[in-house]
Order: C-alpha cells, then structure tokens, then sequence
C-alpha cells in the first residue's frame, strides 16, 4: 500500500512540474511578445522624431521610408539594395541614400523631381564618410542629373548603366 501511495505521489509531482513547466513556457513567450511589440513601437514613435537611417543593412522598413521621402516615388520591384545614411548635426544637413533599379525607375525619379542631367561629371558634396554602397570613384565618372537652389540645397542622382546602381545624395548649403 505505501508503495502505492509513494508511485501516485512521484506520478502527481512529475504531472505538476510538467504543468508547471508548461505554464512557465507560456509566460516566456507572452512576455517575448510583449516586449516585441513594445520595441515596435518604440522604433516608431523614434522613427516619427528622428528619421532614421540604415547605412550598415539595406532594404530595412526605414531607408524604404527615406527612400520614399526623399526621392518622391513609389517602391516597385525593381528597387533593391536601399541604403541610406542622413547627418542633420549642425546648421546643415546631407542625405545619402544607394539602391539598384531599372532606367525606367531612374526616368520616374528624374521627372518627378525635375532633375537635369549635367554636361560634366560633379561629385556634389565632399564627406569624409566612407561606406561599401557608396562608390566615390565611380560617381566621379558619371554625369549627374541635380536640381536645387543657389546657396540653399542641391539634389544629386548618378546612375551606373552597368551595374544599375543609382547613387542619391540631398544637401543644404
């Protein structure tokens, strides 16, 4: 009989601690949830104060923002590979912002931002930043279109035909 008692009690715990481990899987995953979702919106309502840039990953919600934003079209599929970089520490600002596309994509851009394409090759604003998906010596050799305002701010975009990579970069004066 005691060891029938002992079997049903060792039986019960191990039933109980299962449960209870259960339980506590549970929790862990509502709590990873709710942090989750707490980190989501706080990236948002970061997002709507500061922009934020991601020069280090392409294509992340937010250069797809500034991609939006800045260039004033729409994300179609040909569009791949957004980075984007934004310094707005001191009186001016520069936006920095790489992706590959189509020429038609390109030809949206160029006439929704009434952009006209340079008879010289221009590397627009000097930065000493350096970063993978921005070619400088590349941009040296390719004929900008641009669009700004004397002494105010200037829009550059250099398009590779080869490599379809298009280079944007926005700046004050």
């Amino acid at each position: 009989m005691l060891v029938v008692i002992i079997g049903l009690g060792i039986f019960a715990c191990s039933r109980l601690k299962r449960e209870g481990q259960e339980v506590v899987n549970e929790t862990h995953e509502k709590a990873n949830r709710v942090k989750e979702k707490i980190s989501d919106k706080k990236d948002e309502i970061v997002d709507r104060v500061f922009n934020t840039y991601n020069s280090v990953k392409p294509d992340t919600d937010n250069n797809k923002k500034r991609f939006k934003e800045h260039l004033r079209v729409d994300l179609t599929e040909d569009i791949k590979n957004i980075y984007a970089y934004g310094d707005f520490l001191g009186a001016d600002y520069k936006v920095l912002i790489s992706f590959n596309c189509d020429t038609s994509t390109i030809n949206r851009i160029i006439k929704k931002n009434n952009m006209q394409l340079k008879n010289e090759a221009d590397q627009g604003l000097f930065f000493g930043e350096e970063f993978t998906w921005w070619d400088k010596k590349k941009i040296e050799k390719i004929k900008p279109y641009k669009e700004g305002k004397e002494g105010e701010y200037w829009h550059y975009l250099w398009f590779d035909r080869k490599s379809k990579t298009a280079y944007y970069e926005v700046f004050s004066l």
